[in-house]
């Protein structure tokens, strides 16, 4: 084989373009004996790879096997974490609904009461309103300043 051919084949091959029909052919030619002087130093890691191609592993592979015990725990153990976790929500939900209804006894009174927290809540949201008022007026002048 022309050594321009293998070197065309080497490049190729470092940069993981060659099929597997051109790594054999060069595996063959860096393992035989005519090899050019100028790629000499490529013989050694086709050998390398030739020897490592060989190679075997005769020992049986053992996987461990799987446990069943302790899937059926983990199982049983979510369904009780599951209904626990209900039982504690539904407790909850049944003394908030109780709290709620005797917070008040007088129902005029918490009429009054929701009333006056909604007025309040009204007046900061206005205040609000007109600081915003502020902002946009200097986003304006700003805009036109960056025109």
């Amino acid at each position: 084989m022309e050594s321009h051919n293998i070197e065309k084949l080497l490049d190729g091959y470092f940069e993981g373009a060659t099929t597997l029909k051109e790594e054999q052919e060069l595996r063959a030619y860096f393992t035989s004996d005519h090899v050019a002087p100028h790629l000499e130093e490529y013989a050694s890691m086709f050998t390398a790879f030739n020897v490592a191609s060989k190679e075997t592993y005769d020992a049986p592979i053992v996987l461990p096997q799987k446990q069943r015990s302790t899937s059926i725990y983990r199982f049983a153990a979510s369904a009780a974490a599951a209904v626990i976790v209900g039982l504690v929500l539904w407790t909850q939900s049944t003394q908030v609904d109780a709290s709620i209804s005797t917070n008040y006894e007088n129902e005029e009174l918490a009429i009054l009461k929701t009333k006056q927290a909604l007025g309040m809540m009204s007046q900061m949201i206005n205040q609000s309103t007109t600081q915003l008022e502020v902002v946009q007026e200097f986003d304006k002048a700003s805009s036109t300043l960056f025109k």
